[in-house]
């Protein structure tokens, strides 16, 4: 009986949930980076949260440079919670004054999953002068990672990137940046979206529209962007942009947006418009 109950009782052990951030070591962060798999390396850097081994730190350190972004995300969220964190921070920061757009890229990727607000100065350097696209793009996604409010105007510059991923990524971060207690987003925001509307490259078209309908939806200022939208809605030839835009007017809730939305609802060849377009006039005043 005694022997019964010990053995059910170790079943229930091996068997129980592990706590997040714990249950990892450094030799199986060795064993999951050895593997190449990013799922494994990435899990298991997430069961060490809370591993206190210096021995770590070797493992992961090297990560920062790893092709995955998402392991390089994983690498700089878990050095954040380190004693290494202002040494990190000052390597990846350095190398955006560098010449590597590999490197500078990998560090914005780094900083943006350790979201410290003194990197933003470097950041907002960089983006207005990236070395190529994909590492603009990273720092665009650190500035809207960071969030704080005194990211928009490096974001808010970078809509006029001469490159069109930085351009888009600038309009989708500005999703991210948190307001400023008892502001409202300012009217130049929107104005300097409302172009982008008719950009060459559809991802933009579409992001700003994202985010023109964010900031209506939340108490912005949106002169001008119903006329916009409704353009787009009706005009774009890109499906995911007029889809975008539809979306948009529904959030701005204007009840001049109906001709162009009934029109989408009625006439447009996606049924994906069709049916958004349906959504967003349930939602006009």
């Amino acid at each position: 009986m005694r022997t019964a109950m010990i053995v059910a009782t170790s079943v229930l052990l091996l068997s129980a949930p592990a706590f997040a951030g714990f249950g990892s070591s450094t030799v199986a962060l060795q064993a999951a980076v050895q593997s190449g798999s990013v799922d494994a390396i990435v899990s298991e850097i997430e069961k060490a949260e809370e591993l206190p081994s210096l021995g770590a730190i070797n493992v992961v350190m090297p990560l920062v440079d790893h092709p995955s972004a998402r392991v390089r995300d994983a690498a700089g969220w878990w050095l954040t919670r380190r004693g290494v964190r202002t040494q990190v921070i000052a390597s990846m920061t350095a190398r955006l004054t560098g010449s590597d757009p590999v490197a500078a890229r990998n560090a914005g990727d780094v900083l943006a999953a350790m979201r410290d607000f003194t990197t933003i100065g470097a950041l907002a350097t960089y983006i207005a002068n990236p070395l190529d696209e994909d590492s603009g793009v990273s720092a665009a996604k650190a500035l809207g990672a960071i969030g704080h409010p005194t990211v928009v105007t490096a974001l808010n510059g970078a809509l006029a990137s001469p490159l069109a991923g930085v351009r888009a990524q600038a309009a989708a971060s500005l999703r991210d940046v948190r307001a400023a207690r008892d502001t409202t987003v300012p009217a130049a925001l929107t104005a300097n979206l409302l172009p982008l509307l008719t950009d060459g490259d559809a991802n933009v078209r579409r992001q700003a529209a994202i985010t023109i309908g964010f900031i209506g939806g939340n108490g912005g200022d949106i002169t001008g962007a119903v006329t916009a939208l409704s353009s787009v809605t009706t005009g774009d030839p890109a499906a995911g942009t007029r889809k975008a835009a539809a979306w948009a007017l529904g959030q701005l809730k204007d009840g001049s947006a109906r001709p162009a939305l009934m029109q989408a609802q009625s006439n447009d060849s996606d049924a994906f418009v069709r049916s958004i377009a349906g959504a967003a006039l349930a939602n006009l005043r």
